[in-house]
């Protein structure tokens, strides 16, 4: 009992000391050092950095391409993307989907991009009924429940379903969260307008016409964690240690205010807790880097470094412009100002 309340003693010692030593900067240089964390000034990023950085960012359907990762990486391609997803190490699921009274995909609905071995730790939801499913969505469950995950031809084959009654199907599953896919590109696919389909239809072959030109990869239930509650469900550690090292790449400087906007992570003590740890372990430094923000606040080693630079360069005129679903929309939060609506028709002009 006296070795640990000594070492306890010691490692918060140690912890003030180091923090005292930081020396904090002013919001607006902070709100610059996330621009080039980020890569959008230098217009070279690669696309797995930027999912990196956006694992566990829910955003809209319509938004990921054109608002998120397009503005990240100079090269950015679909085809790139559907590479990540069809290699298996990245997946896609529609998180909070119970209660949502959406019956079908449209691009407003939110999606998170996390790696395939920590989905588990960003789903914090259980699986949602499926009692109130249109006939057509609980045929093709039922196929996928008995069967497991099955191409688009082969879901057909055995629900009976005629290719735009299935595409129907597969619409309202995805918008409740009940399935998912090995790559992307069936999403581009259901939230084109019908005119745009009907007409891209019309060029294919017939060999192609049959179940959509796009419904490619394989359909499946997507994994939940079992039934518990938030206080069980958060106190294990390798949950944590995802979430955080996540969330550490987002931002560089993880603090109470930059998260507010992060709808998938757990609440702020449970966080505190594992930064703590962190931080004793001599993963993250611990200290004041942001100035005008109460509480504790965490950093990578690199992040403080490039924070400081940013801070020594001083701040240059310099115009960006983002998307209101971007994590970076920090107006109201982080900058004085009103806060932009998360809405992916929205852009937000950064001076």
């Amino acid at each position: 009992w006296c070795e640990r309340r000594l070492l306890a003693r010691i490692h918060r010692y140690s912890r003030e000391r180091r923090r005292r030593a930081s020396r904090p900067v002013p919001p607006a240089v902070f709100m610059r050092f996330l621009l080039d964390w980020h890569g959008f000034d230098e217009s070279e990023g690669e696309l797995e950095q930027a999912l990196g950085q956006l694992e566990g960012w829910a955003a809209p359907v319509s938004a990921w391409e054109p608002g998120l990762l397009a503005h990240r990486c100079a090269d950015y391609s679909p085809r790139r993307l559907d590479e990540q997803f069809l290699s298996g190490y990245l997946t896609w699921f529609r998180p909070e989907a119970a209660g949502q009274g959406g019956q079908g995909l449209v691009a407003a609905t939110p999606l998170a991009f996390v790696p395939r071995a920590s989905l588990l730790a960003w789903r914090a939801e259980t699986r949602p009924g499926a009692e109130t499913l249109g006939g057509h969505a609980a045929r093709a469950l039922a196929v996928l429940e008995q069967r497991g995950a099955m191409f688009t031809a082969d879901l057909a084959t055995e629900s009976g379903l005629m290719p735009q009654y299935l595409e129907q199907a597969i619409a309202e599953l995805i918008a409740r969260g009940l399935v998912t896919a090995d790559a992307f590109s069936p999403l581009r696919w259901l939230i084109r307008p019908e005119a745009e389909k009907r007409r891209q239809q019309k060029r294919l072959s017939r060999a192609r016409r049959g179940h959509g030109p796009a419904l490619l990869g394989r359909w499946s239930i997507p994994s939940y964690p079992p039934d518990t509650d938030e206080e069980v469900l958060f106190q294990d550690q390798a949950r944590l240690a995802t979430i955080c090292e996540a969330l550490l790449r987002r931002y560089g400087v993880v603090f109470r205010a930059v998260l507010e906007r992060e709808t998938l992570a757990p609440p702020w003590r449970f966080l505190l807790r594992y930064f703590r740890r962190m931080e004793d372990r001599g993963e993250v430094l611990g200290g004041r880097f942001v100035d005008g923000f109460s509480g504790e606040q965490f950093a990578l080693p690199e992040a403080v470094g490039l924070l400081r630079n940013t801070k020594k360069q001083g701040l240059q005129r310099a115009v960006n412009v983002i998307s209101a679903v971007d994590p970076l929309n920090l107006g109201g939060i982080i900058t004085p100002g009103a806060k932009t609506a998360a809405r992916a028709a929205n852009r937000i002009l950064l001076v």
